[in-house]
Parts: structure tokens; C-alpha cells; sequence
């Protein structure tokens, strides 16, 4: 099989790499695809979490912290993915060590992780994707990333959160300046007798 070299890590703007990858719950999932149960559609943001491959004890740990909070970010409408390179018993392994209920996917071939560009390679453990966390919009676009960290679940969260409802400045400034508006025409009325 002929390798190919590790890409460049996609950059916040830029599209997010397509994968097709089989999930230790069972089927595959399609970044494209966005469909629960076959059927409906997600109403958002894609997570897409990149781990070592399951034999990482912080992996591990920060797998079952995601797990407390995946509850949350998928009430906002987003889905967490992770992606890890290895096979099927140890994805499934992994599931049932972190408790998580997302995707967890096995890229058994290296071929999505090097297409993020998060390919690695050591003596001990083989190939391996370093961590990083993606946020993927609707239309493919990567909207956030933190490459070669694990941002807290909490921190997710939140991003997700000002992703899918921004605060609304706009709407907020135009209430400010009507009612200095409103103010200012109060003071310019004429007083009674004059």
C-alpha cells in the first residue's frame, strides 16, 4: 500500500476534510452525512475529537469527562466524534472504558488523522493521531480548533454554545441608542406655559 504524506492541519475557515469511517457502535458515520438514525437530520455543529488510539490513560480520562457532558453539547445540536487510529476491538474497548454514548470511530488505515494532518509515529505504539479537537459547521467549514491539547469539556461546551447562538450585539446596541433617542427627545419638549 503506498503512503501518502500528512497533510496540513485545516486552519479555522478552511473546508474540513470528508471521512467515511466505521463506528465501534456499529455502521459508519460521514461527516457529510449529519443524519441520526438514518433519518433526521443534525440541526448543527460537528465535533470532531481526535485521540491516540485508546491506549492513552489521559485518553481515557478525558474521554469519560467528555461522557459527563456529551448529554449537554448534544441538547445545543451538536454531536461529538472522536477518531482514533486502530481497529474495531479496541474502539469498542475504548466505548465501553469511557462510558461515551457519541461516535467513536476507528480509522484503521491512518487515512483521515493524516488527513488533518495529526499523523504520528513513535516505536512503542505505532501510528497514532496527536490530539486535537475540531468544531465543523454545516457547511463543512471548520468554525474552531485546539490542535495538540484537550480542551475541557466545559470549554466545548461553551464554544458550541456561542457558536450556535451568538450573543446579540447588534439588537443590543440598537435598544441602547433608541433609548438615548427616546431620552433625548423627552428633554427637547417644550414645558407647559412656555
Amino acid at each position: 500500500m503506498a503512503r501518502t504524506k500528512t497533510l496540513p492541519v485545516p486552519e479555522v475557515g478552511a473546508e474540513a476534510p470528508e471521512f467515511n469511517l466505521p463506528s465501534a457502535q456499529g455502521g459508519q458515520f460521514k461527516l457529510s452525512m449529519r443524519t441520526v438514525s438514518g433519518a433526521q437530520l443534525f440541526s448543527g455543529l460537528v465535533v470532531v475529537v481526535f485521540y491516540s488510539g485508546g491506549w492513552s490513560e489521559e485518553d481515557v480520562a478525558y474521554f469519560k469527562d467528555l461522557a459527563a457532558k456529551e448529554d449537554e453539547i448534544n441538547l445545543t445540536g451538536a454531536t461529538i466524534v472522536g477518531i482514533g487510529v486502530g481497529g474495531p476491538a479496541p474502539a469498542r474497548d475504548f466505548v465501553r472504558e469511557t462510558g461515551i454514548k457519541s461516535y467513536v470511530l476507528y480509522d484503521y488505515a491512518g487515512v483521515a488523522t493524516r488527513e488533518y494532518g495529526l499523523l504520528e509515529k513513535d516505536k512503542e505504539h505505532g501510528e497514532y493521531a496527536r490530539p486535537a479537537t475540531f468544531i465543523v459547521d454545516t457547511d463543512h467549514k471548520v468554525v474552531h480548533a485546539w490542535i495538540g491539547e484537550r480542551p475541557k469539556a466545559e470549554e466545548i461546551l461553551a464554544k458550541v454554545s456561542e457558536i450556535i447562538s451568538p450573543e446579540p450585539v447588534e439588537e443590543d446596541e440598537e435598544k441602547a441608542e433608541a433609548g438615548e433617542e427616546e431620552a433625548e427627545a423627552g428633554e427637547e419638549k417644550p414645558a407647559d406655559g412656555e
